[in-house]
């Protein structure tokens, strides 16, 4: 698996979280497109208004030494925009397959469109990244949390693999991993070497000592583990399912209120973890 991932967003200026993510993840093992959205009808007004945007994040891009692919986008609606954005074809050639999303920490219901168009985009079999941006943006780059339950198995590979491939771009070498498993009674031995294989078979740079067993007492609430444990991250890698988003909606993604910058991860299809460097 290699990411060809594609950002869609109307908050281009103000932060560059999204985009600097686009850019560490397309660094070296994929290709990143990123998505200035523009909301109105096609005009001589708002065509001007994109080229300006356009222009705007080159001068970011070139700044930054980026490959990232810039663009703007047009529409009346935010599910039109993205579904014009779906079916387009990579920089690479090949489709996209992975989405970001973003809100600011203390905006919840900018997750609206994401949860009204989360079905559009099970249908195209995107994975979906949502970034939760805090006011310590991503912090000093040194150490990315990643956590995973026995109810979100689907997702540990690719939230793994995302952790491995930050560590590939220059500005996080001198990160680490920690993955924290939460467990409950009788699962502990499982669920470690489970963690163990896939660290161990994707011959990833994850020491042992950073894969962290919690047990959730009955009284404990995920959130809170995390919340605990994770404050002082720079970044926090968190699952979540499709059934989970529909029940709940944005309130999934609310309740970490200690975090830095959190990277929502739902994976579409079991991905395997091979690191092709060794």
């Amino acid at each position: 698996w290699r990411p060809f991932v594609i950002c869609v967003t109307e908050d281009s200026f103000k932060s560059q979280d999204s985009f600097d993510l686009v850019r560490w993840i397309s660094h070296k093992y994929g290709f990143g497109t990123f998505m200035h959205y523009i909301n109105g009808y096609l005009s001589k007004s708002t065509f001007q208004q994109s080229k300006e945007v356009q222009n705007k994040l080159l001068n970011i891009s070139k700044k930054e030494k980026s490959r990232v692919y810039i663009d703007t986008i047009i529409s009346p609606s935010y599910t039109s925009a993205l579904a014009q954005v779906i079916q387009l074809s990579g920089i690479s050639g090949k489709g996209n397959n992975l989405i970001i999303f973003e809100f600011d920490f203390d905006k919840l219901e900018e997750l609206k469109k994401v949860t009204e168009n989360y079905q559009l985009l099970k249908a195209t079999d995107f994975d979906v990244c949502i970034l939760r941006k805090s006011l310590s943006s991503f912090g000093k780059k040194e150490s990315i949390h990643i956590w995973i339950s026995s109810q979100d198995y689907e997702n540990s590979n690719l939230m793994i693999l995302l952790g491995y491939i930050l560590l590939g771009h220059p500005q996080w070498t001198k990160a680490e991993i920690k993955i924290y498993s939460i467990i409950k009674d009788g699962e502990s031995e499982n669920s470690s070497s489970k963690l163990l294989k896939l660290v161990s078979e994707g011959r990833l740079p994850i020491s042992v000592h950073n894969i962290i067993m919690i047990e959730q007492k009955d009284d404990e609430k995920v959130k809170e583990i995390i919340d605990d444990h994770s404050s002082e991250a720079d970044l926090t890698i968190v699952g979540f399912r499709g059934e989970m988003l529909k029940k709940q909606k944005e309130l999934l993604f609310d309740g970490y209120h200690n975090l830095g910058n959190v990277l929502f991860v739902n994976s579409q299809n079991e991905k395997e973890i091979i690191n092709t460097e060794n």
